[in-house]
This record gives C-alpha cells, sequence and structure tokens, in this order.
C-alpha cells in the first residue's frame, strides 16, 4: 500500500479511537475486520504507528501546540482531522526518529507550512526546553501522564518516577503461562518452536515462557491442548508466592475467567477445592471453558449472587482477593487506559476493594490466610487500602511467617510485594499476604 493510503488509515483509526469510549484495542480489531484488504504488514504498520500516538499523545500535542505558539500562522496543523497528520509527523521525528513517510500528503494538507522547517523544530525541541522546570509538569508531558497520576507517582517513588514513566510507555512482551498439570516448560518451548513460535524462560515465574514475536493463540494445537495460557509473569508470581499445597480450600475471591485460580489449581496437580467467585457470570463460563482446556476438575465455579449465607465460612486455608482496581500497572499493554483514568473513578475503586476486603475475609479460617492483589502501582489502592482494613478487622494481621520470597535472582521482602515494570519487567503488581488469628 502506498505511503499517503498508510497514513490515511493511522488517521481514520486515531479519529475513530477518540471519539469512542471502548477500549483502543477492541475499536482497532473492528477496524481491521472492517477492511480485509489490509494485509499482515499494513496492519502491523498503521497498529504500530496508531498505540505509539496513544502513548506519547500528551507530549507530541504539547510540542505542535508550542510550534504553534511559536508560529502562529502555522495554525492550521490544529485543524479538526488534520491535526491527526501533523501529530503522526511529530512522532516519527521526535518519538521514532524517522523521515515522514508522506511528504505529498502533507504538501496537499499544509500547504504554507515547510514541513522541513516543521520536522527540523520537533527534532531540536525534542526535550521540552520550553517548559518550566517543574519536575512533575516536565514529567507529565514529556511520557504524556495525567499530571495528577504523575504527582500520586512522585510522592511515593522520587527519582523512580522517571524510569517507572519511561517502562510504561515500552508494549509489554507477549508471556505464557506453561500449564504444568499436562507438561513442563521444555517440553512446551518444543512444541511452539515446531509451531513456528521461539519462547525463551521468564527469569521469575518457574511456569513462564516469554514469546520472541506475537502470534494469534488460537491457530495454535498447543494452545487447543491445553498446553498454555497467555499470563504476565507478575500475574503469574501471585500463585507462586501463594503456593498453594494440594488437599487445601482454596476461595478466589474475584476470579474473572480464571487465570490465577487455573494456576493454583495446576499447582495443586488438581487436587483440593478452588472456589471461583464473581459477579460476572460470562467469566465464570469462561473460566470452565479454559478449566476443561487444561484438564483441571478441581475448580467450582459460583456466581456471587448464588452464594449461599455461611456456605464458605472460615472453611479456606487460603482466599484470594485479586480486586478490581485502575489497572494503572498495566499501561503497557493498554495505553489508552491513562486517558480513560481519573481521580474520581480511582476512590470508586478504592471503595470497591474495601467492600470485597471486607466481604471475603470472612471465608478465611483461622490460621489461614488472605491475599489482596492489585494491578495497580498507586499507593492508595495499595497499601493504604490494606492499612484501613486491618485497622478495623483486628484478627487479620501480616503474614510475617515466610519473611523472602525468592525467584529468578529475585528476592521479594513479604508480607508487601510491589512488582514494577521498570525493575521487573512485568506489569506493575502489588501483592499483601495476611494471616487470620488462630
Amino acid at each position: 500500500m502506498i505511503a499517503s493510503s498508510l497514513i490515511g488509515h493511522v488517521i481514520q483509526l486515531l479519529e475513530q479511537i477518540d471519539a469512542d469510549n471502548q477500549p483502543a484495542d477492541k475499536i482497532t480489531a473492528e477496524f481491521f475486520r472492517a477492511k480485509k484488504y489490509l494485509g499482515a504488514r499494513d496492519r502491523r504498520y498503521i497498529s504500530e504507528i496508531v498505540y505509539g500516538m496513544i502513548r506519547h499523545r500528551k507530549f507530541i500535542r504539547t510540542l505542535i501546540k508550542e510550534y504553534v505558539h511559536q508560529n502562529p500562522t502555522s495554525i492550521s496543523l490544529e485543524g479538526p482531522h488534520v491535526r491527526y497528520l501533523s501529530q503522526a509527523v511529530a512522532y516519527s521525528v521526535a518519538i521514532e526518529n524517522n523521515s515522514f513517510i508522506a511528504p505529498h500528503l502533507w504538501k496537499t494538507q499544509f500547504p504554507k507550512v515547510d514541513l522541513e522547517e516543521f520536522t527540523q523544530w520537533m527534532k531540536s525541541n525534542s526535550t521540552l526546553p520550553f517548559l518550566s522546570n517543574d519536575p512533575v509538569t516536565y514529567l507529565s508531558n514529556r511520557y504524556s501522564f495525567p499530571e495528577w497520576l504523575v504527582k500520586d507517582l512522585f510522592e511515593k517513588c522520587g527519582d523512580q518516577t522517571e524510569p517507572l514513566l519511561q517502562s510504561l510507555n515500552i508494549p509489554a512482551p507477549t508471556v505464557l503461562r506453561v500449564n504444568s498439570f499436562k507438561t513442563n516448560r521444555d517440553e512446551c518451548m518444543n512444541r511452539l518452536r515446531d509451531e513456528g513460535i521461539e519462547t525463551t524462560r521468564t527469569p521469575i515465574s518457574s511456569d513462564g515462557l516469554i514469546a520472541t514475536k506475537r502470534f494469534n493463540v488460537k491457530t495454535l494445537e498447543s494452545f487447543r491442548d491445553g498446553w498454555f495460557e497467555i499470563q504476565d509473569e507478575g500475574s503469574q508470581l501471585v500463585s507462586q508466592i501463594i503456593a498453594p499445597k494440594q488437599g487445601m480450600t482454596i476461595i478466589d475471591g474475584c476470579a474473572g475467567a480464571g487465570g490465577k485460580s487455573l494456576h493454583m489449581a495446576a499447582i495443586m496437580k488438581n487436587e483440593g477445592n478452588i472456589f471461583s467467585i464473581d459477579t460476572n457470570t460470562e467469566r465464570l463460563h469462561e473460566l470452565m471453558t479454559r478449566s476443561k482446556r487444561a484438564g483441571i476438575s478441581n475448580i467450582r465455579t459460583i456466581a456471587r449472587s448464588h452464594l449461599r449465607s455461611n456456605e464458605l465460612v472460615k472453611k479456606a486455608d487460603v482466599v484470594l482477593i485479586d480486586a478490581p482496581c485502575s489497572g494503572t500497572g498495566t499501561i503497557r499493554r493498554n495505553p489508552g487506559l491513562k486517558w480513560s483514568l481519573t481521580e474520581a473513578l480511582i476512590q470508586r475503586y478504592i471503595e470497591k476493594q474495601s467492600e470485597l476486603l471486607s466481604f471475603n475475609s470472612q471465608f478465611a479460617k483461622p490460621g489461614g490466610r488472605l491475599v489482596y492483589v492489585t494491578c495497580s502501582i498507586l499507593q492508595r489502592e495499595n497499601e493504604d487500602v490494606i492499612n484501613a482494613f486491618l485497622l478495623k478487622q483486628t484478627d487479620f494481621k501480616p503474614d510475617r511467617s515466610e519473611n523472602i520470597f525468592s525467584a529468578g535472582g529475585y528476592s521479594f521482602q513479604l508480607p508487601f510485594v510491589s512488582l514494577m515494570p521498570h525493575l521487573h519487567n512485568t506489569d506493575g503488581f502489588f501483592i499483601a499476604v495476611l494471616k487470620r488469628a488462630n
């Protein structure tokens, strides 16, 4: 496909994403389904540019806004529809350090703005020298994050804020969890290689593989045979920290489609009982489909609305609460997320997290563990929620029976573990391990 047509598709897709509240990946999938004439290489080019522009949206808009401020006659760069073209050029030269591939399109849209002058200015000002020295303002614009979010992270992480934000703008790898109930890592690696997929071992999770390229899992026989699932390494670490044993009773209080339930079941060798609870029955149906594929039979799904009074009270050795959250630890997978988050939404998540802790804590038996997990990197959804819970529920304490969890050369200080993309190359996770008094 010619360059101007590719850029035209980029502009069209970006407009659709900005005009719709649906996740960018869903809109992109629908966009490509409607344009079957696009080949794999064209789709890859378009999606990489689009997602790159979403990741760096505030940065490139800040550059263009300043350019127009210094060059008022170039106001057309910010016009409806065509602004995506000027943003695509700014992204290409300031982020990718590439030349713009469709200069004729530029001349058509912006006949009075010199492309060479524009691109040189973008390169010369890519460090945003015109901004104030305030670190929050600079980091917010340089890495394209809402200012309130950068302020939160800066107060928590200090000089680690910049590498954290930088890591959240790098696309996440495709990570697989090998189903240890059916196979092992080496066997799965070899079978995947035979299917054309090269992988390497994850450094932290003993069940993980990192694929060297993206692929459609549903086309692989190894996937259909239940040999692996797609699951981030940080998510896998949750089950390995829990270390469930055969014969245990475990409650997954926010099971969703059951990635962690399935992992715990595999570690337990399909022995014992896992009760996977959720409010979303469709996701629970998906869990049962996945269980069948994985050869797992010790998982029982229960819709929360159907949970009988006292059915599981004080029965569980482990209660896992994988709480709904802002998802800030997963922004590298879903860059549009940072633009849909608000402080009011965070507060609603906090209220829900507190309710889920209170509700699910009743299931932990005396001496049992309560494990709280989020894929958030915000203190207010993590340590603050746990500390508030411990003030109310005095029969729970941080579980310090095992102070260190070691894996892949990393040592994690229990009972509170924080996984960070810039330190561990995982999604951001928080894990708190509590214990009920005997």
